[in-house]
């Protein structure tokens, strides 16, 4: 009775809000199917004939629904088809009179927008990932026709393969994992309770503040490698960078239900390059998550060995055989494997590890075996002979 005395004298100015409205979303259905009325938001989200719109509940659905009471749904409302984008909101419906009211909440074009700009950025990064691949080849062709004894040369075409490969392997991961986690919640918010669709939120935040900061020190570290004395070793403690490299990858794990296992003391200390052995860990981790299957495990330990420091990451992935073992580190041409979902890379990732593993005078084997996952060993100095 309050509600009504306060809003008494204000019913134009609501209704004028309310059909113009970009946040509540309104419309009106008679039980035959037929669309009475829709507000500006709901216009927003309707395409083609618009009951066949809502599809999670359905429209049939809806009209088998208790009616002895008013309101027959309180939840998530998923609208859209089952083939391209659709748009989940928080809704009540009611049905009186032989019609159905759906209200609810949500600023409809804000997020039909947000839902393209992700899916153009997917499809513009594979573009970009197709032309730098494309222009990597035809520079190479171009300077084995003009000199091929020419170092400089050679150099910068390296320095530019190491910056491809980098920005392939390592940023396709984080932006499947965003995009993968976003279809989640599109697809499914229906079925998630509030404290999972917050987790999934962090995640997509978090994977996309660390993907950002990635591409920031892939951009640095591409003008520090034209200095051939970019070499700049210096005493860290592994297991502070480890564990930052962990939180860079671990989305990507847990969008496969893949635990990684940290076994790192606290203080453990080497004389290294930071952002090359960063490199090199996240690598190794990124190809274990790779070739693990979904609810696998992946081991990552270090500790001192004489006067070297190993570290160890292994898996319970799909494994290797001999011949492939022997290949790793002697790839003429880039190959990339599909991973245990289908995730596809570069193939240059080995050839870095090899490459940094080298510049500290450092060792890398491999143990493996079909279907019995792989064990990937480093061995770095303690200490550099400047």
């Amino acid at each position: 009775m309050l509600k009504k005395i306060i809003l008494s004298g204000w019913e134009k100015e609501l209704n004028s809000s309310l059909i113009d409205s970009n946040v509540l979303s309104i419309a009106l259905f008679s039980i035959n199917k037929e669309l009475i009325f829709a507000n500006k938001a709901m216009s927003w989200l309707f395409k083609g004939k618009a009951c066949d719109n809502l599809i999670n509940p359905t429209f049939d659905e809806l009209l088998l629904l208790d009616n002895s009471q008013t309101l027959i749904f309180d939840g998530y409302l998923t609208i859209g088809n089952y083939t391209s984008i659709n748009t989940s909101i928080s809704a009540q419906i009611f049905r009186k009179d032989n019609k159905l009211l759906i209200v609810g909440g949500v600023i409809a074009n804000q997020l039909i927008d947000q839902n393209k700009i992700v899916h153009k950025l997917n499809h513009d990064l594979n573009n970009l990932q197709r032309e730098l691949i494309k222009e990597k080849h035809v520079l190479s062709n171009t300077m084995d026709q003009l000199n091929k004894a020419n170092d400089d040369l050679k150099q910068l075409n390296a320095t530019k393969d190491r910056f491809i490969s980098i920005l392939g392997h390592d940023l396709r991961n984080p932006f499947n994992s965003l995009l993968g986690f976003s279809e989640l919640l599109l697809t499914n918010i229906d079925h998630y309770d509030n404290e999972t669709i917050k987790k999934f939120a962090g995640i997509i935040n978090d994977s996309s503040e660390q993907t950002f900061n990635l591409l920031n020190n892939l951009m640095e570290w591409s003008v520090v490698q034209r200095d051939k004395a970019a070499f700049n070793p210096k005493i860290e403690n592994l297991y502070n960078f480890i564990y930052e490299t962990f939180i860079l990858v671990n989305p990507s794990a847990k969008a496969k239900q893949i635990k990684i296992v940290m076994d790192i003391p606290q203080i453990i200390e080497a004389e290294i390059d930071r952002e090359m052995v960063k490199t090199i860990i996240r690598n190794l981790l990124s190809n274990a998550i790779k070739f693990t299957p979904k609810n696998g495990e992946i081991h990552v330990s270090a500790k001192k060995e004489g006067k070297t420091v190993q570290i160890k990451i292994s898996d319970n992935g799909v494994g290797m055989d001999e011949q492939t073992m022997e290949s790793l580190f002697k790839i003429a041409v880039p190959k990339s494997q599909k991973g245990t979902n289908n995730e596809r890379g570069t193939g240059f990732g080995l050839l870095l590890i090899k490459e940094f593993i080298d510049i500290h005078k450092g060792t890398i084997t491999v143990k493996s075996e079909i279907g019995k996952g792989s064990i990937f060993i480093i061995n770095l100095p303690l200490t550099q002979n400047k």
